[in-house]
């Protein structure tokens, strides 16, 4: 009898295991799903962060192309606001780089020329 004993409680207490033992692994089961959800809850924010990024680095890139673009408007407008470079007319060569030149304004001024120019066009 005291073998049918031991055997009976080693049933119930195989049985009370048996409820833990599932309890612990629905607990496991539930950390697990949770720590997935989180883990994709990162995932997704730092595809958010370099998409953000991204953005941010095309927005500063187009930034300098603006301010470039306005500064060569200003530069433009200062050599519009500037006076002109003196218009003339060639009279005569005095050697291969020396002209003598009429100014639009009267004056009669002695110039170079570029070498690279065609001195016949002149």
């Amino acid at each position: 009898m005291a073998d049918e004993n031991n055997e009976t409680m080693a049933e119930e207490t195989s049985q009370e295991a048996q409820p833990q033992e599932s309890a612990a692994s629905v607990a496991a089961a539930q950390a697990e799903a949770e720590r997935e959800q989180v883990l994709e809850q990162y995932r997704a924010k730092i595809r958010e962060h370099r998409e953000t990024e991204a953005r941010l680095k095309r927005m500063r890139q187009d930034v300098r192309g603006l301010v470039a673009r306005y500064q060569k408007t200003e530069d433009d407008l200062a050599a519009l606001q500037s006076v002109g470079q003196i218009i003339g007319d060639v009279l005569k060569r005095l050697d291969d780089e020396r002209f003598i030149v009429k100014a639009s304004s009267g004056p009669r001024y002695v110039v170079g020329c570029r070498t690279r120019l065609n001195y016949d066009k002149l």
